[in-house]
């Protein structure tokens, strides 16, 4: 991210991601100050972050700037969504100042040997990863129209998977022949399966000579 095009994640998304990587090195923030639209900074008992969320990658000038207001007090370290210039890498190195570049999953990753003599040796866990939330609502998807219900009682569609009471004779989803498609379960005896709503998948059972109870 050294020479990116402009910041990826939000001013917020950017704070959440710092916030916890403070956390994660065991220096939790005590101090949040909002520094405009594209900055904020945190402090805690050993760390004084700056998060930039800038349109074009951070130059030396904003490397001067917290030189000169942060003291020595603090290991300084700037956070940028954008990356940085290599004249800003160089002159925060030769300071002490870590940099470290904030991908678009929110980690944070060392741009100079400052930054990496600090990064913990495992990483904080991304707090944006879309690659998870894809995989969730594909896992979902993939399983709709299934249940948890016994296996005995429910059968598969042969055309579209869904599981299907063993008693219908089509499938309710797709519309295909379930005729030949066995299951080992059957009702007990004296007793027929019911639909309560639609006949899908919320079945009771109910005496089979209750009329009043019937469809």
């Amino acid at each position: 991210m050294r020479e990116g095009r402009g910041s990826v994640l939000t001013l917020d998304q950017a704070y959440q991601a710092t916030y916890l990587w403070m956390f994660h090195v065991g220096e939790p923030p005590t101090e949040v100050t909002e520094r405009g639209l594209q900055a904020v900074e945190l402090r805690s008992k050993g760390l004084a972050a700056f998060v930039r969320v800038p349109d074009r990658p951070i130059g030396q000038r904003t490397v001067l700037a917290v030189l000169a207001s942060e003291p020595e007090d603090r290991t300084r370290v700037i956070f940028s969504a954008a990356g940085f210039t290599p004249a800003a890498i160089s002159i925060a190195q030769a300071q002490g100042i870590a940099l470290f570049a904030l991908d678009g999953n929110g980690r944070a990753r060392p741009q100079n040997g400052r930054a990496s003599a600090i990064a913990p040796i495992d990483d904080a866990p991304a707090p944006f990863t879309e690659t998870v939330v894809e995989e969730e609502l594909t896992k979902a998807f993939s399983d709709w129209g299934k249940t948890d219900f016994r296996k005995d009682e429910w059968i598969d569609c042969p055309s579209c998977g869904t599981n299907q009471h063993h008693t219908l004779d089509n499938c309710r989803v797709c519309g295909a022949s379930l005729r030949g498609t066995t299951s080992t379960a059957a009702p007990p005896d004296g007793f027929v399966y019911r639909c309560k709503e639609c006949g899908s998948h919320d079945v009771e059972v109910v005496r089979a000579d209750d009329v009043a109870r019937r469809v």
